[in-house]
């Protein structure tokens, strides 16, 4: 067993049970579980992912599509979780594994283990996980089936995982792409109205046109960028920039969103000094967190774009004066997760990790607290 036993005082949680069975009850479970002739056949037949948990939600077989995934070996996975095999992000952060964590109350895999423990019923769910990959992170969504098993006095689950990452990306980017350019071509469909009609012929109109015009222009190449980016494609294009011009390039963009003109955006004087980066990369993320900003903001509050040394690289920061709620505070860069609860939405946040720590190589992350919210982008100089 590759996890060290955690049981009485000593194994503590922040959700599910934290004890673990002994190694001696291990051997003797699984054992158990690859002799009985069910569990045999849920092995090899069942189509997906494909694992057998214990009472405490430890690994005591899996199927060979599982060691594929994880390139591990039975032994690795033995009496370990889901998480811990999986390679979950908040199982180092957690006090005794797959479960105890704070994040875990909110994760489908384990509330559908436990419903189906507590039940004694099959029960189907979807979760969404955001695993490590080396030094990155990556989200996937699962479809998962719970199903209790019983072998002769040991009471199993059997855990059956599908992969539905890439059928919820392709609807997300669909949705979400046809969401922004039907707003952009509302837009321009009606200012064109007012040119056509001989209503409006003044200069404010064209130029609301070509400020439209250019917005479509971006939209789409963000969408392109990041289906480019899902796949490991988007190569950035590198150049000399000053972080003021990253800040007033967002600015901008920020001054044409609906919400932003109830908000007071301050930019702050930044450190004058060259980085070298994708710059149209960089401000997408960077007015992503801006967005986020407003939308999370109220009426006459202040939105500040700021940048700093940190060492020797710039960290470019968009602080909001409210409190992510710590129910959010675990999902918020997981693709397809929205507080708006709007199908398509959620992936301005994940669009931010994915183009500023896999495409740009730098590393984003977010402060909260009741001074308020601070999403930041650490990159190199």
């Amino acid at each position: 067993m590759v996890l060290e036993e955690q049981s009485g005082p000593a194994a503590r949680t922040h959700f599910a049970t934290a004890d673990r069975a002994t190694p001696e009850e291990l051997r003797r479970e699984a054992e158990a579980c690859l002799g009985h002739p069910v569990a045999g056949f849920l092995m090899q037949a069942l189509d997906g992912l494909v694992l057998i948990l214990d009472v405490h939600r430890q690994v005591l077989a899996t199927n060979e599509r599982v060691l594929q995934v994880v390139d591990g070996t039975p032994d690795a996975t033995l009496g370990r979780r889901p998480g811990e095999v999986f390679g979950c992000i908040h199982v180092p952060d957690s006090p005794s594994g797959c479960g105890t964590n704070h994040a875990c109350a909110h994760c489908g895999a384990v509330l559908a283990v436990l419903e189906a423990q507590r039940t004694n019923e099959p029960v189907h769910s979807e979760c969404l996980l955001t695993l490590r990959n080396g030094e990155h992170t990556e989200s996937v969504e699962f479809e998962i089936v719970a199903s209790p098993l019983t072998v002769g006095p040991h009471q199993f689950i059997a855990v059956v995982l599908h992969d539905l990452s890439a059928v919820k990306r392709r609807d997300a980017l669909e949705r979400l792409f046809y969401h922004d350019v039907a707003n952009l071509m509302q837009g321009i469909r009606g200012w064109a109205d007012l040119l056509a009609s001989g209503v409006s012929t003044s200069r404010d109109t064209a130029q609301k046109l070509a400020h439209l015009t250019d917005l479509l222009d971006r939209e789409l190449k963000s969408h392109h960028a990041l289906a480019q980016a899902e796949h490991g494609e988007l190569k950035p294009r590198v150049r000399a920039v000053l972080p003021l011009e990253i800040l007033v390039d967002v600015g901008d963009l920020l001054s044409r969103h609906a919400l932003a003109r109830d908000r007071d955006v301050e930019i702050r004087p930044a450190p004058e000094a060259t980085i070298h980066t994708d710059p149209e990369l960089l401000s997408r993320v960077v007015l992503n967190m801006a967005v986020n900003a407003v939308e999370a903001s109220f009426m006459g509050e202040t939105i500040t774009l700021s940048a700093q040394f940190e060492g020797p690289d710039i960290r470019f920061q968009v602080h909001n004066p409210g409190e992510i709620s710590e129910e959010i505070r675990t999902r918020i860069f997981q693709r397809s997760f929205s507080t708006k609860g709007t199908a398509g939405r959620g992936l301005g946040t994940y669009a931010m990790k994915l183009f500023g720590e896999k495409v740009l190589r730098g590393k984003v992350g977010f402060d909260t607290g009741p001074g308020g919210t601070t999403f930041w982008i650490l990159i190199a100089r």
